[in-house]
């Protein structure tokens, strides 16, 4: 299917991820069909939605390996079967968890320092 591409087209449709490519390029030549699009009105439709897609599917691939789930569910889902702690890729995980106690040692800071600053202030 993506044979039928022309190749400045082409080049960008490799940007789209393997498991999808072929079902995309296949909707997309049948809307560019319906839509009675020919010659370079047609290269340049199918470059743009091609760059369009193959963006939006990168950020949300980008989004998804930073995503952490919600605390509330990691902690049930070690109580219950720690096993869905562990899903994912592991960079994310990682990540996550420097991230998290990144922002606990941030927020233990800013206590401190406000703690600290109205006992100042109060003559402790």
């Amino acid at each position: 299917m993506i044979d039928e591409l022309p190749s400045p087209a082409r080049a960008i449709a490799r940007l789209i991820p393997d498991a999808d490519r072929e079902s995309v390029i296949g909707d997309l030549l049948e809307d560019a069909g319906d839509r009675r699009l020919r010659g370079a009105r047609l290269l340049w439709w199918l470059a743009r939605e091609c760059a369009a897609i193959a963006l939006g599917l990168s950020a949300h691939h980008a989004r998804n390996w930073f995503v952490l789930p919600p605390m509330r569910e990691l902690v049930a889902g070690l109580l219950v079967d720690s096993r869905v702690a562990l899903r994912g890729p592991a960079g994310g995980r990682i990540l996550g968890a420097l991230l998290f106690c990144g922002s606990v040692a941030t927020l233990a800071l800013g206590v401190e320092i406000l703690v600290r600053s109205l006992l100042v202030a109060s003559g402790f």
